[in-house]
């Protein structure tokens, strides 16, 4: 073989051979890009707690999500209540208002305008037939009406069953008639029947005679029912009449006047 016939076979074995050798690594690259990665096995019990995890929190997060519409849905309907409540209320020119009235010391007592009274209930209104308004309040029969003396409250404070009612009546209006800064008003307003159960509580506080009539003492003064206690004063006896009217108070921690008016002042407004 002539030497171009050498160099030229010599050219097509080196050609041919990497061409090959280039062809196989391409194949086998590309094998390995293709083939896809061995799966890991995972323990099993790992599984189950990352899915309780996740349904807990799930769950947490459904529960937070209730809670708040439900917070959301009570509040827009309190607040819609309240609303209706108060228009309910102006619009009614019926409501018949009572007045709370301590006078600066121990003493609260309870204001109404006579011509509210319902006709059959706390006769002894009568007494006052010339009078717009009439305040009365309740308590010790030695106490109320005598100087009060340490040995006179811790009688009525242990327990008395001679109790009495003082009845005022006047054609002052409210604001002149309490004018002395010593006296704190709140004004209640109360639906027609919550009005009447309140003077029912007033006229069952009355002693009557056998006639069914009040006992009048004089000066402004009848014989009452009830016992007269520390747990039981002139306070509580006022929280009892607007329990009874309707309004939310509870008689229980309502024996000085300072815890009454607290309790009062809610939903009262205040009057000078």
């Amino acid at each position: 073989m002539d030497l171009n016939g050498r160099v030229r076979k010599r050219f097509l074995e080196i050609f041919f051979t990497k061409k090959v050798n280039d062809l196989k690594l391409y194949s086998e690259t590309q094998q390995v890009a293709v083939r896809p990665l061995p799966l890991i096995p995972y323990p099993q019990a790992a599984v189950a707690a990352a899915r309780s995890t996740q349904d807990s929190a799930s769950a947490f997060a459904s529960a937070l999500f209730s809670a708040g519409c439900l917070f959301l849905a009570l509040l827009t309907g309190a607040c819609a209540t309240t609303k209706n409540r108060n228009s309910q209320e102006s619009a009614q020119p019926d409501r018949k208002t009572v007045y709370v009235v301590h006078h600066g010391s121990l003493h609260t007592g309870l204001t109404v305008k006579r011509s509210d009274i319902p006709s059959g209930i706390w006769p002894a209104h009568k007494h006052y037939g010339s009078s717009k308004y009439i305040e009365v309040g309740w308590g010790d029969d030695d106490g109320y009406r005598k100087p009060l003396t340490a040995a006179i409250a811790l009688k009525a404070l242990g327990g008395s069953k001679r109790t009495v009612l003082l009845v005022d009546g006047f054609n002052q209006s409210v604001n002149a008639k309490y004018s002395d800064h010593k006296f704190t008003v709140l004004a209640v307003d109360l639906e027609p029947a919550g009005f009447a159960r309140l003077c029912q509580h007033v006229h069952r506080t009355h002693a009557l005679d056998r006639d069914g009539r009040p006992i009048p003492l004089g000066g402004g003064w009848f014989r009452a029912r009830g016992t007269y206690s520390a747990f039981n004063t002139c306070n509580t006896w006022i929280a009892a009449a607007l329990r009874d009217a309707g309004c939310p108070i509870s008689p229980a921690f309502c024996s000085l006047p300072k815890q009454l008016l607290g309790r009062v002042r809610p939903f009262a407004r205040p009057v000078r």
